[in-house]
């Protein structure tokens, strides 16, 4: 629970008697309604209301400022509009449900007032509990009425109802009636164009408020709907660049993966070809020949083999020197299947031949 404590405001005698028009019947705040300050429940409104507004309440023009509030928290007769004539009182009827008082507006306020009603409403300045809840800020009570204030928006439903010419309570004690019956003239808040009039033009200030109202929602859903749109193709961008650069690793791994399996292939293929045991030349021209996911290696290597023996003895038949066999790379030793030394010259020129072939 907080309570907010306002200055006091000087008191204002009552006058004995007041004459002429300038009085007006005014809802000062509307029950059940949401206000700046908060929630405000009728049964506070009904429990604090009199003694929180009493007769002689001011009635100023506009809430103070800031520095106003600061400098002079008394307020300025220059400021004055006028005051409450009888203690405010909680209503339920056609001009809705709150509390209700008569205002006698100054002099300079009266035209003022009957040119206005319709676009003007009234705000109460008082001080009192309010309690945080769940749903909101609650009033619960009303200590003191400090000021009931001509603004421009009101806050909690204040405006002014119709205009009168009595000063008197609308119900009078019965000697006073009596005395003054025929001098005394009362325009019920429900009768009459005037009357008419004013709920109209009241209606009209509600749709009007309520219009503008709908159309500040109206653009801050506007403005909440391009941020989104913004967002979500910012998202869109950024997922298909992610697409792209995954898409990219994907590519560059199936590479290296076809890489890593081009090596592997060579690496074998070299591996088994240098454990056949045949001479180097024979060597190169079984990778020359060897054609990938098409021949047998074995098959090639035994084949070669043949060709070494068959050579090796139509050699001997025709004397061919050790040195002219060896040219061919053909040796007694080679044809036996002994393993021999490879250069590693050779051996580069083999792997070369490899993978050449590999790539096509």
């Amino acid at each position: 629970m907080v309570t907010a404590v306002l200055a006091e405001s000087a008191p204002l005698a009552q006058p004995s008697d007041i004459e002429g028009k300038g009085i007006w019947r005014a809802r000062l705040i509307e029950a059940d309604v949401e206000g700046s300050s908060g929630f405000y429940p009728a049964e506070v409104l009904k429990r604090d209301g009199p003694a929180a507004f009493p007769a002689g309440t001011h009635v100023y023009y506009d809430h103070p400022s800031s520095n106003e509030e600061n400098d002079r928290p008394e307020r300025s007769v220059r400021d004055l509009a006028g005051y409450l004539v009888d203690d405010a009182g909680f209503e339920e009827g056609p001009d809705g449900n709150g509390l209700f008082a008569r205002i006698q507006f100054v002099e300079g306020a009266k035209s003022l007032a009957q040119s206005l009603a319709p676009i003007i409403g009234l705000s109460i300045r008082a001080s009192g509990d309010i309690e945080n809840t769940p749903s909101g800020k609650v009033v619960r009570s009303i200590r003191e009425g400090v000021s009931v204030d001509l603004v421009t928006r009101a806050g909690a439903g204040g405006r002014l109802v119709n205009m009168t010419e009595s000063t008197k309570p609308v119900s009078p004690p019965a000697e006073e009636t009596k005395s003054k019956a025929a001098t005394e003239v009362n325009i019920p808040s429900t009768i009459g164009a005037g009357s008419l009039v004013n709920e109209v033009s009241s209606l009209k200030e509600s749709i009007s408020d309520r219009f503008q109202e709908f159309s500040v929602e109206i653009a801050r859903l506007g403005q909440q709907l391009r941020e989104s749109q913004r967002e979500t193709e910012k998202l869109l961008r950024e997922n298909r660049t992610l697409s792209e650069t995954v898409t990219f690793l994907r590519e560059r791994q199936e590479a290296s993966d076809a890489k890593l399996g081009e090596a592997k292939s060579i690496g074998d293929t070299l591996a088994e070809i240098l454990e056949s045991g045949v001479p180097e030349p024979s060597m190169i021209r079984i990778a020359q020949t060897y054609r990938f996911g098409q021949d047998d290696l074995h098959e090639s290597i035994k084949r070669e083999r043949e060709y070494l023996k068959k050579v090796w003895r139509e050699s001997e038949r025709s004397g061919l020197s050790k040195s002219e066999t060896g040219n061919l790379g053909l040796t007694e030793s080679a044809l036996r299947s002994d393993t021999t030394t490879v250069s590693d010259e050779d051996f580069g020129e083999i792997e070369s031949v490899l993978s050449g072939k590999q790539l096509f």
